[in-house]
């Protein structure tokens, strides 16, 4: 390709030297500079090519501004655009293509009167140290970073993951391959996507013995600190066609990828496929017309918040090329998607976009060339512009998860509650030689985690991300799991009361069901319910009121299927404070209801 560009610059030079009218000769040497990224000289091309133009050739006219408009000279494409002849009779096909024209310079015009503030940074070494890396993805937490790397193995390129992490410091690692179970041999691994808990990989492999196309999509999971042999898969996800560039809900159960297949409105559309009970992805289902049109879409990239998908596509109207568009899904439909704008978008193809949970940040790639060389491409940061994107903003909560007798990481579960819907949002499987969670939650939300092992008395955390302004990121906070005893005690921190009042709050029952699913689990064990109270008020005042809010959890458990010889109920007033009833604080502190071990039927 290089040798060839190099002989047809020199041949359409000469025939310019020969003819300076020679109009296609101009176009023809505009488009390869193009091609080339050597923007100015095409449009010096250009600037000389319009003096030669028949006033009446609708199709020349059309050309020049069509090029204008692909190399970023809008507004001399508007101009060159209002020299089209209107009164020509013009085939349909031509007419086809200046009404699309007309709307792409509509809306660049438009775009460029209001360019966002944007000051990207090329990542700092040890990154971009590669022949070409593109498609970047971080983790929730932006600790690590992965990317398509082209790497020259002995003279010969090919695509591999590789990763880098922050260190104490905050700067990036050296990259590594990801894993040699992943990277193949003489595959093309890339785009690849990662779930929020980070023991999730789906990732694209081209060329690789057993896939149903040219490009597959395979799983990995990470165990301890090592990736499983990648799983294709299969037919349902992998058509005849082409399957790439992945991107993974946070909660690792609904898969984006991009498809050539039966059922596209264009050659490019986006799917989705569901983790289903059983562990199977389910059939892929198109994500219809409102974001697949008869052009081409790529990339899409779902944001931790699980309701913005972001994506590339060469629709119209464009700044040129693939623009970056961005949709909300809202009561289950995607809503019209918007264009990101000037100089996110350019008159070159914008391939990807990655932002981070926050919606602080974004990550990107473009390439630069040199005369006709291969083209490079890095990776670059940015700072979000401010209310760029309507959309909820996400952020992480780390949890790490010990043995209270051992001190060592443990095989636990993990259960995210959203406390306004009472639904499971997101359920981890910690592993015993990290023991560590990463909990994506959304702005405008409260939760609660539970985190549960067999044998070991459960415990939950309350997160709320009401206000947008404090973060509630934990740079990493230690569970405690204790083994299951007789006399432990276990205060139930997420059962509210109104108050002066014994009946339940709604917000109680998730971990009153928690408290259900627990006992059902460990049909041995018997318990005590205790209610407690302040020192504000009588001692018989309080002795009722403690009781009567015992009595109904005790009543709550009962309706829940528990055996009423499993469990008992004990009010004991303001006679068992945990702590000083001399703020509201402490106080609030007294006023709890706990459950207390009385018997293990088996020891």
């Amino acid at each position: 390709m290089e040798k060839q560009y190099e002989k047809a610059i020199d041949l359409l030079k000469e025939s310019i030297k020969k003819d300076k009218k020679f109009v296609e000769a101009y176009f023809e040497l505009a488009i390869i500079y193009k091609n080339l990224e050597k923007f100015k000289q095409a449009e010096q091309l250009l600037d000389k090519a319009k003096i030669y133009i028949p006033a009446k050739d609708v199709h020349l006219h059309y050309k020049i501004s069509h090029l204008y408009y692909r190399i970023g000279a809008y507004k001399k494409a508007k101009t060159a655009f209002q020299r089209i002849p209107t009164e020509s009779k013009k085939p349909k096909l031509l007419q086809a293509k200046i009404y699309i024209l007309q709307q792409n310079l509509s809306l660049a015009l438009e775009k460029i009167q209001r360019p966002l503030v944007f000051n990207p940074r090329k990542l700092p070494t040890p990154l971009n140290q590669f022949a070409s890396q593109y498609f970047p993805v971080l983790t929730v937490d932006q600790q690590t970073i992965l990317f398509t790397a082209l790497v020259n193995y002995a003279g010969r390129y090919r695509e591999n993951i590789y990763i880098s992490y922050k260190d104490k410091f905050g700067k990036w690692t050296v990259p590594t391959s990801i894993s040699e179970q992943i990277n193949g041999i003489t595959s093309n691994e890339g785009t690849c996507t990662i779930s929020a808990d980070k023991r999730t990989l789906v990732f694209t492999s081209c060329s690789r013995e057993g896939n149903y196309g040219v490009c597959d999509l395979y799983i990995s999971y990470r165990k301890g600190t090592e990736w499983t042999k990648p799983q294709n898969l299969g037919p349902h996800i992998n058509s005849k066609g082409w399957q790439s560039q992945p991107s993974l809900s946070a909660d690792g159960k609904i898969l984006y990828f991009v498809s050539e297949r039966k059922g596209n409105y264009g050659k490019n559309d986006i799917w989705k496929s569901t983790l289903q009970t059983d562990g199977q992805w389910s059939k892929p289902v198109n994500l219809g017309p409102v974001i697949n049109s008869k052009a081409r879409e790529i990339s899409p990239f779902i944001h931790p918040n699980g309701q913005t998908l972001f994506f590339a596509s060469n629709r119209t109207p464009s700044m040129g090329g693939f623009d970056i568009y961005y949709s909300n899904l809202v009561n289950g439909e995607w809503t019209e998607p918007i264009n990101l704008g000037y100089p996110i978008n350019n008159h070159k193809d914008q391939a990807s976009i990655f932002i981070t949970a926050d919606g602080k940040k974004g990550y990107y790639a473009d390439g630069k060339r040199k005369d006709c060389n291969y083209h490079k491409s890095y990776i670059y940061e940015f700072d979000m512009p401010d209310n760029l994107i309507l959309m909820p903003k996400s952020n992480t909560v780390k949890l790490k998860v010990l043995d209270a007798k051992t001190e060592q990481p443990i095989v636990a579960q993990v259960e995210v509650y959203d406390m306004d819907i009472d639904t499971c949002q997101q359920h981890l499987t910690l592993d015993s030689v990290d023991g560590e969670a990463t909990i994506t939650i959304n702005a405008d939300k409260e939760y609660l985690v539970h985190i549960s092992k067999d044998g070991h008395l459960f415990e939950i955390k309350y997160i709320s991300y009401k206000n947008q302004d404090h973060s509630p990121i934990i740079s990493e906070e230690t569970v405690v799991l204790q083994p299951i005893e007789i006399n432990q005690t276990k205060i139930l921190k997420n059962v509210y009361f109104k108050y002066d009042e014994y009946s339940l709050n709604k917000k109680s029952y998730i971990e009153l069901d928690r408290l259900v699913a627990f006992l059902k689990t460990n049909p041995d064990i018997t318990i005590e319910l205790e209610g407690h109270t302040d020192h504000i008020g009588s001692d018989e005042y309080n002795q009722q009121l403690s009781t009567k809010r015992a009595k109904a959890i005790y009543e709550y458990l009962l309706q829940a299927g528990i055996a009423n010889d499993r469990v008992n109920y004990k009010g004991y007033g303001k006679t068992r404070p945990i702590a000083p009833n001399d703020s509201q604080e402490n106080q609030q502190l007294n006023r709890r209801v706990a459950f207390r071990i009385t018997r293990l039927r088996n020891s």
